[in-house]
């Protein structure tokens, strides 16, 4: 099982570094305002998240001191992803049943089950949609008719979108982490921080939208432009 893990973190590690490189590419098109290039930079965004999930779900259920080979296949074993998500919440707020208060602690687990439900299981629906092709037109699952609903939820996506996406996942895998290293106290008080840091970054992220990115780049780029511009007329004047 540590074989696993190793190998999870070593991926997650290299699609951390991709999620870099094409988070610079996009905010290049911006600044070139080249918006051909969005879509093609945004479906890809979405198959690397799809990626970046799959394989956090992997490490974090091998996670060292964590489930045991049963409790894994027991999550494996689950016939799609939100039986699975469930199943591994299950098994990781049972291992602190007896050092937290059950109130608390189920409230706690509504929240990250909702989360999980909105960032993770309702995106995977979409991100499937993409993997197969369908980009701009999605198809029912018999791939039958047209599912209007899905095409308008894909044509819908945006880059910014994803990637709060990836940065709420993050914070999901920390605290599902957290859990499944308790009992030890030091994790379970991890537990708490990071789904306070989830929660304040859920609320954070409400108001952010593509529109709001594109005038951030901009105005960065005046900024830059005109301390560039001061620079310049400073080193004339000192001669």
């Amino acid at each position: 099982m540590i074989e696993v893990f190793k190998a999870s973190v070593i991926n997650v590690r290299e699609l951390k570094q991709q999620r870099t490189n094409i988070k610079r590419l996009f905010n290049q098109s911006i600044k070139r305002k080249d918006r051909s290039s969005f879509n093609a930079l945004t479906k890809l965004y979405a198959l690397l998240f799809s990626s970046f999930a799959e394989l956090c779900f992997l490490k974090i259920i091998h996670t060292p001191y964590g489930f045991n080979e049963d409790e894994i296949n027991q999550i494996s074993g689950q016939r799609n992803l939100e039986q699975k998500w469930n199943k591994c919440l299950e098994l990781a707020f049972s291992r602190i049943d007896n050092i937290a208060n059950k109130g608390d602690i189920q409230n706690k687990k509504q929240i990250l089950t909702r989360h999980i439900n909105t960032f993770i299981i309702e995106p995977s629906q979409l991100r499937n949609k993409i993997a197969h092709g369908q980009w701009l037109v999605a198809l029912n699952n018999d791939n039958t008719a047209i599912n209007q609903q899905t095409t308008d939820k894909i044509n819908s996506l945006d880059f910014v979108k994803i990637d709060i996406l990836f940065s709420v996942y993050e914070k999901i895998g920390q605290a599902v982490e957290d859990l499944i290293e308790s009992p030890r106290k030091a994790h379970f008080n991890d537990f708490y921080f990071h789904m306070t840091e989830l929660e304040y970054l859920v609320e954070e992220t409400k108001t952010w939208t593509m529109e709001s990115k594109i005038r951030i780049l901009k105005e960065t780029a005046e900024r830059q432009e005109r301390i560039k511009l001061q620079r310049q007329k400073d080193s004339e004047s000192a001669y």
